[in-house]
């Protein structure tokens, strides 16, 4: 078995060949740091990683073994985490001059419980500064692109985390999402990613655990990988209140996921608040669509398009953005990144009324996103409207398609994944087909609060009906 044969291996393939000695958990490092060395050059997906540090873990995983520990659930697996993530002993700049050199002394929970069930934590994803904007660029790491065009981006803010599962750099990737960072590089680069429900995954690094949109998710390659690393992270934790809803049991896919879809009741959602949408990506999910009614799925038809406030649901966003980075206008502002400038300096003193205004855009985001369930199981958009953008594109730049303005790429390019991060639903976005020019169209699926084992199982029936793992990226190649 060759290296290249392990890097495109995935966990649940490997798990067992890791667990019986087979393979040397050592030998699936040594395959993985060498491709990211040889490969990562152009895509710059990885920002930070530590081979001596991820070797030795490796190598102790191998002895415990070979000595009778019983192996963890994910023994040996290479795992890389967004730099907005604490891993212990990896840098944690969150692509900023300001906490260049940074390196935090233990791991967050998430973290810390795939270390515990075996896993190694190897290396830190590129991400924007502060994880601010939906494309991977930074002054610190410079542009991340995409694997499948590098004149194109890898979207973000866990862009690196799209990058990594796209290019084999591991089977298992940690993201975060605020408004669409995990799904957005999903659909963009060609592989699946979940953001679970709010408080699924305990968050408590977070300054502020009761307000924030931001949650821990996870990318893969397959659907049997996201579920390997959610159930790995996912449960309470009393530091973060926002878990205790959450279950400990592990999600199981079933023996065959298309059943899933049979009197699955799903709803389309093409457009909210956008007036325009890629004819090429409609058409995608119109396919994928076809196929899960043709598997004994019911398409119960549309609700009025949905309209949600979100420049004001932000507001709780960028108010968490100021109290935690405003300083650093001071300290480092002729450093920081063009547009993180713009997000820490726009209306950083809210008054009572801009505070109000959130709170009811955010309620009524909820309330729109459950009538979406009324008579339905799910519901299903595009992720983004159009395929990757170009890699110079421009966070305050409209978005403009031969030759024609759309308009701010928030109501433009992503407004089907804001809604969920204010809601706290659950939302995953997995491949559904390819553009003419050869990038990558995701659909997104959205489901009810803890609805997650039933996502799962309908991205597993759509793996199954138009398998999209055994496509790799010329960068990959």
């Amino acid at each position: 078995m060759t290296e290249d044969d392990l890097c495109r291996m995935s966990a649940t393939d490997l798990l067992p060949r890791l667990k019986s000695g087979e393979v040397k958990a050592a030998a699936l490092m040594r395959a993985v740091l060498d491709r990211v060395t040889r490969l990562d050059t152009e895509t710059n997906g990885i920002a930070h990683m530590d081979p001596d540090l991820a070797m030795a873990e490796a190598e102790a995983r191998d002895k415990a073994l070979a000595a009778g520990e019983a192996p963890g659930d994910l023994q040996g697996i290479p795992v890389t985490a967004k730099d907005l993530l604490k891993v212990k002993g990896l840098p944690m700049e969150m692509a900023s001059y300001a906490f260049e050199g940074q390196t935090p002394e233990d791991d967050a929970e998430g973290i810390a419980r795939l270390r515990r069930a075996g896993a190694i934590p190897f290396a830190k994803s590129a991400t924007p500064e502060f994880g601010h904007k939906v494309l991977t660029d930074s002054p610190i790491n410079g542009v991340s692109r995409n694997p499948w065009d590098l004149s194109r981006s890898c979207g973000g803010s866990s862009g690196g985390s799209g990058i990594a599962a796209s290019m084999g750099f591991g089977p298992i990737h940690i993201s975060s999402d605020g408004a669409g960072s995990g799904r957005i590089p999903a659909s963009a680069c060609g592989v699946t990613g979940l953001k679970p429900t709010w408080g699924a995954i305990p968050h408590e690094t977070t300054p502020d655990v009761f307000g924030s949109l931001t949650v821990i998710g996870v990318m893969a390659r397959t659907v049997p990988d996201l579920v390997l690393g959610f159930n790995a992270m996912k449960g309470p934790d009393r530091r973060d209140p926002m878990t205790f809803g959450s279950t400990t049991g592990p999600i199981h896919l079933p023996a065959d996921p298309r059943e899933t879809l049979k009197g699955l009741r799903l709803r389309v959602v093409m457009r909210t608040v956008n007036d325009w949408l890629d004819p090429e990506v409609e058409a995608a999910v119109q396919g994928a669509v076809q196929q899960m009614i043709d598997a004994g799925a019911r398409d119960v038809g549309q609700i009025d398009n949905p309209v949600y406030d979100i420049n004001n649901a932000l507001i709780f966003m960028r108010g968490y953005q100021y109290a935690r980075f405003g300083h650093l206008m001071e300290t480092h502002g002729d450093r920081l990144d063009r547009t993180a400038k713009m997000s820490l300096t726009a209306n950083p003193e809210l008054t009572y009324e801009s505070l109000a205004k959130s709170m009811k855009a955010r309620t009524d985001i909820f309330h729109e996103v459950e009538r979406q369930f009324d008579g339905a199981d799910i519901y299903i958009t595009p992720t983004i409207t159009t395929p990757s953008l170009a890699a110079d594109q421009k966070q305050d730049e409209p978005l403009i398609v031969d030759g024609v303005n759309h308009g701010a790429l928030r109501e433009a390019w992503y407004p089907y994944t804001v809604p969920q991060n204010a809601s706290g639903h659950p939302a995953m976005s997995v491949p559904v087909g390819m553009s003419s020019a050869g990038i990558p169209i995701g659909m997104q699926i959205v489901g009810p609060w803890h609805s997650e084992e039933r996502l799962l199982s309908i991205a597993a029936a759509l793996e199954a009906m138009m398998p999209w793992a055994d496509r790799w990226p010329p960068a990959a190649r």
